[in-house]
């Protein structure tokens, strides 16, 4: 039986062979370098790798253009997010700053209003306006366990309200100004005329003053306030604006019509004087 004849390999010289030749290449780029001199070798083999090298990197650069839309939009998307989160807080304070601001000028208003009665008060809130479709009144949170009593004068900023007409323990209704059955002594604020009346109510908007004499000077424009006859109501509290004067029956007096100085179909808040 003949047996296959191995043959023997001889040991494998590449590894030597290119360490050896990258030797030789190094001693003479540093030879040349030293002496000052272009390397030829280096300079060949810049040219043949520049071209791929340069191709590499337009194509990484074109990639990179290309694909950073996509890490870039969900940044700015996040980022977007978060912006118009933080408009919502700021318009949200805002709101609530101006509020703030619009209670104050209220409350600052209505403390003048009440320091220039000089006479003592106590707030009530609005909870019901003309429960009756026959009367003009409204009802308040205030009863005889709060101070109020019959007759009370009733106010708001800017003028009179009327006067309380009927008293629970915890509410009370007052008669406004505007009621059929509601009278009270007026008079004109400008102080060449000084003229005196009575502001009646129809259950319409506006007031008529009437008993005012055929000479009486009375003109559109003029400020109308309570006259202090009759004892009920005190002397000096706004009643509203005259904004027509007409000739009243017989042709012997005038009557004024007079625009309520508050706005009685939307109260909130009023004020009781002691």
């Amino acid at each position: 039986m003949i047996r296959p004849t191995r043959v023997r390999k001889g040991p494998n010289l590449w590894p030597l062979i290119l360490v050896a030749l990258g030797a030789l290449l190094g001693a003479w780029h540093n030879h040349q370098a030293d002496r000052g001199r272009a390397d030829v070798v280096v300079t060949v083999v810049r040219g043949v790798i520049a071209p791929p090298a340069r191709l590499l990197r337009g194509a990484a650069r074109w990639i990179g253009q290309e694909t950073t839309w996509v890490f870039r939009g969900r940044r700015d998307a996040i980022a977007n997010r978060a912006l118009r989160r933080r408009v919502a807080e700021l318009q949200e304070e805002n709101l609530r700053l101006r509020g703030a601001q619009t209670d104050l000028d209220r409350l600052r208003g209505e403390m003048g209003f009440v320091r220039s009665l000089n006479r003592p008060t106590f707030g009530a809130d609005v909870i019901g306006i003309r429960p009756d479709p026959r009367f003009d009144t409204l009802v308040v949170d205030c009863g005889s366990a709060g101070g109020a009593r019959p007759d009370g004068v009733v106010v708001a900023v800017g003028g009179l309200v009327g006067r309380i007409l009927d008293v629970g323990r915890t509410t009370s209704s007052v008669l406004m100004l505007t009621d059929q059955n509601s009278g009270v002594g007026a008079r004109v604020l400008r102080p060449e005329s000084r003229a005196v009346g009575v502001c009646k109510g129809d259950n319409s908007p506006l007031l008529s003053m009437v008993y005012l004499s055929i000479d009486a000077d009375v003109r559109p424009g003029d400020v109308i306030v309570t006259s202090g006859l009759g004892g009920l109501y005190p002397a000096g509290i706004p009643i509203g604006t005259v904004t027509d004067v007409r000739r009243g029956e017989g042709e012997l007096s005038k009557v004024a019509i007079v625009r309520p100085a508050v706005d009685l179909a939307h109260l909130e808040e009023v004020y009781l004087l002691r």
